[in-house]
């Protein structure tokens, strides 16, 4: 109920219509089939798994930093590879990487090399690891690094745990060990530096003109002192 105008904020207390059938049509949800729902979940996995055999029930996933500086120490697994890891990998384009079980998100950039470097040695990795299914088993070719049937019947399907190789790379926090502060950091006022450092990135291109311009000005000055 919504309060209207100065009369006092509504605390009913309502019965709860348990009959579906009742006069106001029970609006109670009960979750009874939760440990079944479980089960079969469980099994729509092993189906799916078996269904894929031996491939990878889930593609390959980048590692990425958690977003904000509070979180930004951590890693986690992200959406998909960008297009200059892809590139780097020595893959064709993004067509082909996602025919292969490799995500991609076009949307996503790298933002540092250290990065780039991991997302392209980890496909590097999975391009090692990687075999081909021949579509006629009986003429697997070998210069596409296709198996034979007898190397087929062998294979066993990956089950590579991503989340636990993303928590490995970075995520420990490197804590500097206690000591003395500086007489250079007592009189360094922290925030005007910081404002400072702000305003010369964020104008970076009109002061590296300007300086340029100075400079310009400078020299035709001298030049004509000398003439005189």
């Amino acid at each position: 109920m919504v309060k209207k105008g100065n009369a006092p904020v509504p605390n009913n207390h309502f019965h709860k219509h348990w009959h579906p059938s009742a006069a106001h049509k029970g609006h109670v949800k009960v979750y009874f089939g939760q440990a079944i729902k479980k089960i079969k979940r469980r099994q729509k996995r092993k189906a799916k798994a078996l269904k894929l055999f031996p491939r990878p029930v889930k593609p390959l996933f980048p590692i990425v930093r958690c977003p904000t500086a509070k979180h930004n120490m951590r890693t986690r697994l992200g959406k998909g590879f960008t297009i200059m890891e892809i590139k780097a990998a020595g893959l064709p384009n993004k067509h082909y990487a996602r025919s292969i079980g490799i995500a991609v998100d076009p949307k996503r950039t790298n933002k540092s090399e250290e990065g780039l470097e991991i997302n392209v040695d980890r496909l590097k990795t999975y391009l090692s690891k990687l075999v081909f299914f021949p579509r006629k088993m009986h003429k697997p070719d070998p210069k596409k690094k296709e198996v034979t049937f007898e190397q087929w019947k062998a294979l066993k399907q990956a089950k590579p745990n991503q989340i636990e190789d993303a928590k490995k790379v970075g995520s420990a926090m490197l804590h500097e060990p206690p000591r003395l502060v500086t007489s250079a950091e007592k009189k360094l006022c922290v925030a005007r530096f910081l404002k400072r450092a702000q305003y010369h990135h964020k104008n970076m291109a009109r002061l590296l003109l300007k300086k340029e311009k100075g400079e310009a000005e400078k020299k035709s000055c001298r030049g004509e002192i000398v003439r005189i």
